[in-house]
């Protein structure tokens, strides 16, 4: 058998991650059996849903369990294969986690072939193309609907799915509003169309956004949570919809905070709030994609996205993920 490199879990987080957190070590390859595949991952997606997979805590999918390899969506070539249906070349996209090679002893419908259309880099299959550019349909087109004239705010706009749902909303004629962590990215989130972006970093990023919103919400698409979300709730109109992606801001507590002061306004204004994953929409991946795909040819839609190279990078792209961190998608490219 051969041997491989793979980044585990040594230790359950406490408050912010840290490297401590994380042990590289040597696996064993085991040989393929029929049905199987033995895959070398290629580029591997930085989520802050990984956070929540690494607490032992209730959640959509089981923690990570110690000493097991971290949970990471990317994508990967078939090396080897025993199935028909995934021969040797193949491009699939699935949860290879933080390892350089594994096998698959039976690839299920989790399993996605990647067939990059021309000129499109493979990049965009794990950002836009993947479960980011998904999650930022889903959350603009399904759930919050926006018609032409409505305010919509998207928190965590220089984000991978913000800075994607900023521009899903201006392509439905929306007046966009969006928050971002400092000048060079509220700069960025207004080249991407959005009508005003407030810098939460500003000390008066409060008035800054009620200035932004004088007719109020009408969808609100969250990424973050603590304060923002607050004072996004006070500005809401009646009947206004909240598409409820994440809220990062508590990731990287130790105890996960209480909800918002003025929770009772959902009532009150009547807003229709959903939470979602996107794991329960991969079943409209492909036509997602497609659709996403038109819009990038055309020119109507941009990618953005930082490729950092090295599978040694993993744990410090992972960390500085939650801090100032690089705009848009973060993807690390392991290939050699």
């Amino acid at each position: 058998m051969t041997s491989t490199q793979q980044i585990v879990l040594a230790a359950r987080p406490y408050g912010h991650v840290k490297n401590a957190d994380f042990r590289c070590e040597e696996a064993l390859v085991p040989p393929v059996e029929t049905g199987g595949i033995e895959i070398e991952t290629l580029q591997i997606s930085i989520d802050p849903a990984i956070r929540g997979w690494l607490d032992d805590r209730p959640s959509y999918l089981p923690p990570v369990a110690i000493g097991e390899p971290v949970r990471a969506f990317g994508i990967a070539r078939v090396t080897a294969s025993r199935s028909d249906d995934f021969p040797e070349g193949t491009i699939v996209r699935g949860l290879v986690g933080w390892r350089q090679r594994q096998v698959i002893a039976a690839p299920d419908a989790n399993w996605q072939k990647i067939e990059p259309a021309p000129g499109v880099p493979l990049e965009y299959y794990l950002g836009i193309l993947g479960v980011t550019g998904l999650t930022a349909w889903v959350g603009i087109n399904d759930i919050l609907q926006p018609q032409p004239g409505q305010t919509v705010l998207v928190s965590g706009a220089s984000g991978a799915v913000g800075s994607v749902a900023v521009q899903l909303a201006k392509l439905a004629d929306a007046r966009v509003i969006g928050i971002a962590g400092g000048p060079a990215k509220s700069a960025m989130v207004k080249g991407l169309g959005a009508d005003a972006a407030i810098d939460r970093k500003d000390p008066d990023w409060r008035a800054h956004l009620r200035r932004a919103a004088p007719d109020g919400i009408d969808g609100l698409f969250e990424n973050s949570g603590g304060p923002m979300f607050e004072a996004a709730i006070d500005l809401l109109n009646d009947h206004a919809r909240i598409a409820l992606c994440g809220l990062i801001d508590g990731y990287n507590l130790p105890e996960r905070p209480a909800g918002p002061r003025n929770f009772g306004m959902l009532l009150t204004k009547r807003v229709t709030t959903q939470g979602f994953i996107v794991l329960d929409y991969m079943d409209r991946a492909t036509a997602v994609e497609a659709d996403l795909t038109k819009l990038i040819t055309s020119g109507k839609l941009a990618a953005v996205q930082t490729v950092l190279p090295g599978f040694g990078q993993l744990p410090t792209a992972f960390i500085d993920s939650f801090s100032n961190g690089h705009p848009g998608k973060v993807i690390v490219d392991i290939r050699e």
